[in-house]
């Protein structure tokens, strides 16, 4: 292993080395002739150079030259020389020393060089699998800041406003930018360089097709500016990446909004064409009966105002729920939730769909110890709505509805069950999806929104929705998290 550069160790090691080489060259003095035995002083040299480096080296060829003039070169142990010969051997011997010294050394720097190249490579493919993974700006500035943190370097990740408007630069995990960074960062953009204001380095994050932001760096990055802009072009390949998927994400919203917007225009038009005709017929024969043209129509006519009535609040409903499913698909609903007791929503349910349950036989099984819920009564409501009068489209004319709730746990359970037909094992999750029914023709009016509707608005409120079989009832079922009440003196007070 290499002793680093300036040890003082090096230099001790080197005298060794050449001590070493003198010991070992007196027992051969008698036998071997002496320019021969500088061959030994020379690999010493040579080793001295690859293992200690260029200093040691020179040390080690004048000195080798010293020790073998004066224990090898008769006369021994004098530096006098008798014979020219020794002076050339003793000549070349030193500069073929300093020559071997510095094309070792050379060839010590450039491996060094490699390998620290390849360390840097190295680190740079560990960056780029921990960028590729990031799903947010935010996880990509905590990346560069743990890569940077062993050079004693900080780094700023700016962006654009939405990752594309440039103008509107903003710093990214929330951090504070100043108008001085902000003009730099602006100009990094403008002129696609880099910007040194004498404190910060700003390096655009280029990317495939445009840089779509800066890195900012502070401390010490003097030295460090190829691998420093290496981290920026693989920092902007990655903010390019989020900004084209933000952009598929995107669109493939609006693709799905309006697949919504047109599923939602077709039910429309073809499940309230249904009513609409009937209001308009059951108008006119009203009129009719009303003016006293059909006297035997006029003794129909609280019917036929009943009848209006109820295909009224039917289009009515429909069209709250085709609303409601557009409002919350949008996620522009918030939730007014409250601590509230759940039998105030039965009651306004329930009324709400009189004329629907009015021939129904409707059971009501509430324990009088319900804990009080936190949810959104209006939306709550909605759902209680829609399951009772699905249990009302799809039950018997004689059958009963049953409408119950508990507390166990840490969950709130309600249960709309009928005694209709029992749904196949493959649609009881099916029901859930908008525009789909329990039949394939239903003989009852409807959109097939209406589970979907509740299946939202129990997730928004933190709660499960599901269809079971019992008993060959059909029963859908929702759970709401119970959540810690507050004392009722309390809210009473």
């Amino acid at each position: 292993m290499r002793v680093p550069n300036g040890s003082f160790s090096r230099y001790l090691k080197a005298l060794a080395l050449c001590a070493l080489a003198t010991v070992l060259s007196m027992p051969l003095r008698g036998w071997m002739d002496p320019v021969n035995m500088g061959m030994l002083f020379l690999l010493t040299v040579f080793i001295v150079a690859v293992r200690l480096g260029r200093g040691p080296a020179v040390l080690a060829a004048f000195l080798c030259v010293v020790l073998f003039d004066f224990f090898v070169v008769p006369p021994h142990l004098s530096f006098s020389v008798v014979d020219a010969e020794y002076l050339v051997t003793l000549t070349v011997m030193l500069a073929v020393g300093l020559i071997t010294s510095h094309l070792a050394a050379q060839l010590a720097d450039k491996n060094q060089a490699v390998r620290a190249k390849e360390h840097e490579t190295q680190m740079l493919y560990g960056l780029a699998r921990e960028l590729s993974s990031a799903l947010t700006l935010d996880q990509v500035g905590d990346i560069i800041d743990r890569f940077l943190l062993p050079m004693s370097v900080e780094g700023l990740l700016i962006v654009g406003d939405g990752l594309d408007a440039l103008e509107r630069l903003q710093a990214v995990g929330g951090r504070s930018l100043g108008d001085r960074d902000a003009d730099h960062a602006r100009r990094a953009l403008e002129q696609q360089r880099p910007i040194d204001d004498g404190g910060r380095l700003f390096l655009p994050l280029s990317g495939a097709i445009r840089a779509r932001g800066v890195l900012a760096l502070s401390g010490a990055t003097a030295g460090l500016e190829p691998l420093l802009e290496a981290v920026a072009t693989l920092s902007g390949i990655v903010v390019e990446r989020l900004h084209y998927s933000s952009v598929a994400q995107q669109s493939e919203l609006d693709m799905q909004s309006e697949k919504l917007r047109s599923s939602i225009l077709s039910s429309v038009s073809h499940d309230l064409r249904t009513p609409l005709t009937c209001l308009v017929g059951l108008a006119d024969s009203l009129v009719d009966a009303l003016s006293g043209e059909q006297s035997a129509a006029s003794a129909s006519a609280p019917e036929k105002a009943a009848a209006l009535r109820d295909q009224a609040e039917s289009m009515h409903r429909m069209v709250t729920n085709l609303l409601a499913m557009a409002r919350l698909d949008s996620g522009r609903v918030s939730l007014n939730r409250r601590w509230q007791l759940f039998e105030e929503v039965v009651g306004p349910s329930v009324r709400q769909l009189g004329n629907v349950l009015a021939s129904r036989q409707l059971e009501i099984d509430l324990p009088d110890d319900l804990p009080l819920l936190y949810f959104d009564a209006v939306l709550i409501e909605r759902v209680l709505c829609n399951l009772l009068e699905n249990a009302a489209k799809y039950a018997p004319p004689a059958a009963p509805i049953r409408l119950s709730a508990r507390a166990f746990g840490n969950d709130f359970e309600v249960s709309v069950c009928n005694p209709g037909g029992a749904l196949p094992e493959s649609q009881l999750e099916q029901i859930f999806d908008p525009f789909v029914r329990g039949t394939r023709e239903p003989a009852v009016p409807g959109t097939g929104i209406g589970l979907a509707v509740c299946r939202t608005i129990i997730g928004a409120h933190g709660g499960t929705i599901r269809a079971e079989t019992r008993s060959g009832m059909t029963c859908i079922s929702f759970r709401l998290p119970l959540g810690n009440p507050p004392a009722m003196e309390a809210e009473l007070t």
